[in-house]
């Protein structure tokens, strides 16, 4: 007997032993599962700054009797939110755990849960229990037993299994899993929150698919040459429409600098210097390291097959979290457009049968001088040709037409590049002169004029052989000065056809300076 009831002693002492140290692991797992699964649930509110969500958390989780306090830390330290309080004399174990901000492609650090377990009431349930455990066992150890297994696995170990074993898979898989478990009790609750985190989750991530899916199509099938560059202008990728029309490869462009294929402008109307080519450069280069937006930059971007005048719009590109990625390159060729303003320009400004200046480009020369300069210095030579008339009455228009570029080549021949030759209409041409870039008094002056009247007098009246024809014909020139005859444009312009009809009057095949009655300038004449 006293054996046997010194192995029933020993039994009920091993099982109450066993009893004891099993309670105490399935509260440090509880503690531990629901420290895990309260600060998975608190990573997103955290993050986001949502105190109220905060709040119905922590009030849920708080249901728990267990739980003393729960008191929840930023990145920084600093306390955010406190529920409960704990008791002087009160044992407490307390667990802390890190808060994370999970999503499809980082996980960032949001602070710190710190949760206090109450000890005291767990030890006198705990002693309460085994006390019980003690008498049941020996009445029905078998069941209760069976029922604490059951109750064990099927209300707290099952669904905490499920949760954790969900966070792990969307963790290593980074696919979000759902829990699928329902019931009204704290669990439930939790894991209820965590599905529709998960929710949430995928909503934003699908929405983010979605619109990169959409920056994607719009990125390569937008007609429209594009571009993205690094901080240090080395090509990260290219559209395929840009590809398609300038006859490049992907691989061909990705990863080279952009500054190869930049240089100076085709187009006579586009800067082709040095100087430009260094503006463009620094434009760009300064706009990347500032994260600045490039507004329609004329340059040259050269090809494979030759170079095109492009419009340059960059602008800065941000990732999710608005850090700086790269600058978006819009690339407009207006190679086509230039070519038409040089023919419009060219059309509005250059006679069509010489190539000299039109009345137009000349117009507008002699009257920006006076308008930018008080008293500008100028000399005008009006020229008039001598006998044209009658070329064009026996030998036709085109011998006449002929004549006049012939006579606009020879003139060319004799005036300096720096000089405006222009015809005026018909048979009337003109020579400007900016005589500010020479230093010469009225003597030199009058010598340099009376000079290239008598070249160009020599340069007209030698024959001319068109069409089989042998042409000659002579001219008069009137010279006019600013400011020493006139104070506008009109003036000189006048004056100086009032002296062309003084050359006529004296024999023509000659030139005269205009002389007002003053005597501010005297005649020269050659005849």
């Amino acid at each position: 007997m006293p054996i046997v009831l010194g192995i029933a002693l020993m039994t009920i002492g091993v099982f109450a032993f066993l009893s004891i140290e099993r309670f105490e692991r399935q509260l440090q797992e509880k503690e531990k599962a629901l420290s895990t699964a309260l600060a998975q649930v608190l990573g997103e509110p955290l993050w986001n700054y949502q105190y109220e969500t905060l709040v119905q958390l922590v009030d849920a989780a708080m249901i728990d009797p267990d739980i003393v306090q729960v008191r929840i830390l930023d990145e920084g330290g600093n306390e955010v939110l406190v529920k409960g309080k704990i008791s002087d004399n009160e044992s407490i174990d307390q667990r802390s755990q890190g808060i994370f901000y999970h999503n499809a492609h980082i996980q960032q650090n949001a602070g710190m849960l710190q949760i206090s377990f109450g000890r005291q009431r767990l030890r006198d349930e705990l002693w309460g229990r085994v006390l019980q455990e003690l008498i049941l066992v020996v009445l029905m150890s078998g069941g209760f037993l069976a029922c604490v297994l059951v109750i064990s696995r099927y209300v707290i170990h099952k669904p905490l299994s499920e949760l954790l074993q969900a966070m792990n898979q969307s963790q290593v898989k980074g696919v979000l899993q759902p829990v699928q478990w329902h019931s009204d009790d704290e669990i439930g609750y939790i894991i209820h929150q965590y599905n529709l985190m998960q929710e949430s989750l995928s909503a934003k991530d699908l929405q983010l698919e979605l619109s990169r899916s959409r920056y994607r199509t719009l990125y390569h099938s937008t007609p429209a040459l594009m571009l993205s560059v690094d901080a240090k202008g080395r090509v990260q990728e290219v559209s395929d429409y840009f590809c398609k029309e300038l006859g490049f490869t992907p691989e061909q462009v990705v990863g080279t600098l952009l500054w190869r294929y930049l240089g100076g402008d085709s187009s006579a109307q586009l800067n082709t210097t040095q100087v430009h080519l260094t503006q463009v450069y620094v434009t760009i280069e300064q706009a990347l390291a500032k994260e600045e937006v490039v507004r329609e930059l004329k340059t040259c971007f050269h090809l494979p097959r030759g170079s095109i005048d492009v419009l340059i719009t960059a602008v800065p590109q941000y990732g999710e979290h608005h850090e700086y990625q790269s600058h978006l390159l819009v690339l407009s060729d207006i190679t086509q457009l230039n070519q038409a303003y040089q023919l419009i320009e060219r059309q509005a400004n250059v006679d069509h049968l010489t190539g000299l200046a039109n009345r137009n480009r000349f117009q507008r020369d002699i009257d920006r001088y006076f308008v930018e300069q008080r008293q500008p210095k100028l000399s005008l030579l009006f020229i008039d040709l001598d006998g044209f008339k009658q070329v064009n009455d026996t030998r036709g228009h085109l011998v006449g037409d002929q004549l006049l570029i012939v006579v606009a080549k020879r003139m060319l021949n004799v005036v300096p590049p720096d000089f405006l030759v222009a015809r005026l209409g018909g048979d009337e041409f003109a020579i400007l002169i900016d005589d500010s870039k020479q230093d010469l008094d009225l003597t030199a002056l009058s010598l340099n004029l009376e000079q290239l009247g008598e070249s160009i007098l020599q340069q007209v009246a030698m024959p001319f052989k068109i069409a089989g024809h042998e042409l000659c014909i002579s001219a008069s020139i009137g010279i006019a000065c600013a400011p020493m005859h006139a104070t506008d444009s009109v003036e000189l312009l006048q004056y100086a056809d009032i002296a062309m009809y003084q050359a006529k009057r004296r024999g023509k095949n000659a030139f005269a300076f205009y002389h007002d009655s003053h005597g501010s300038q005297p005649s020269s004449e050659q005849g």
